[in-house]
């Protein structure tokens, strides 16, 4: 078995939902399970990202799951979409999904399972113009690239980051490796006027108006980057098997 990431980049305007991870690059998705057949897809997916961008997001998932003329990415169309949300914060929601595809081309989960069959292991990452889906496969590699390829909706676009031995899917992948440009920023920032002094110098609001974003998102940023602070500490100077439990993403602060 080989794994095989395949990456399609969206323009924008070309898909509702992932126009807004291109709008909004905090935004990130990444499944937690994912199961596919020849024609339906379902798993579940955690979204991450700042307040009121989430909360766009969920009315944005709402109006294209319930479209009637809603599309896969190869075209075919999507004539069922269930999901629901088994989780939410003001950071990140867990949401299960169900999605089956009529007649026509099929998008990537339905032709892996059609060339694979039974066994088919998948991992998704979304973040900006970027819909990632890491794959283990057989000798079936060229069949399933030409046909998605072939059939991609017009706005998106193919192509193949690695083929090889399967490091991705058997690392856990939880742990946040550095800081986003964003989240270094927030935290220089707060770091500059005086949010860590005792007494505090300055607020999350005051700071973030600052710099020219809204207190949520800065929050977001800010604790994004405490949380990766924390895993630093734990893992260089604590006793804690941080690569075994701890995900970032999960943790709960305290206002």
């Amino acid at each position: 078995m080989r794994e095989v990431v395949f990456t399609v980049e969206y323009e924008n305007g070309a898909d509702e939902v992932m126009d807004h991870f291109i709008e909004h690059p905090d935004l990130y998705a990444r499944s937690m399970e994912i199961t596919a057949t020849s024609d339906s897809v379902w798993g579940i997916e955690k979204v991450v990202g700042p307040t009121d961008v989430l909360e766009e997001f969920d009315d944005r998932l709402e109006r294209v799951a319930s479209d009637p003329n809603a599309s896969g990415m190869c075209g075919a169309p999507i004539t069922e979409w269930n999901y629901d949300v088994l989780s939410s914060n003001e950071e990140s929601r867990k949401i299960y999904s169900l999605r089956r595809e009529g007649d026509g081309p099929r998008s990537i989960p339905l032709v892996a399972a059609k060339h694979v069959g039974e066994g088919l292991m998948m991992r998704t990452e979304r973040r900006g113009d970027q819909f990632r889906w890491t794959l283990l496969v057989d000798e079936t590699v060229a069949a399933m690239h030409d046909e998605i390829r072939e059939n991609l909706r017009d706005g998106l676009s193919l192509t193949v980051e690695r083929l090889g031995t399967p490091p991705c899917l058997l690392e856990d992948g939880r742990v946040q490796q550095s800081l986003t440009p964003e989240q270094k920023a927030a935290l220089e920032a707060a770091i500059e006027r005086g949010y860590y002094e005792v007494p505090r110098q300055r607020s999350v609001t005051e700071i973030a108006a600052d710099v020219g974003v809204s207190s949520s998102t800065f929050q977001y940023r800010l604790n994004r980057a405490e949380a990766w602070l924390a895993h630093q500490l734990a893992a260089d100077s604590m006793d804690v098997d941080v690569d075994a439990d701890l995900d970032p993403e999960d943790i709960e602060f305290i206002r």
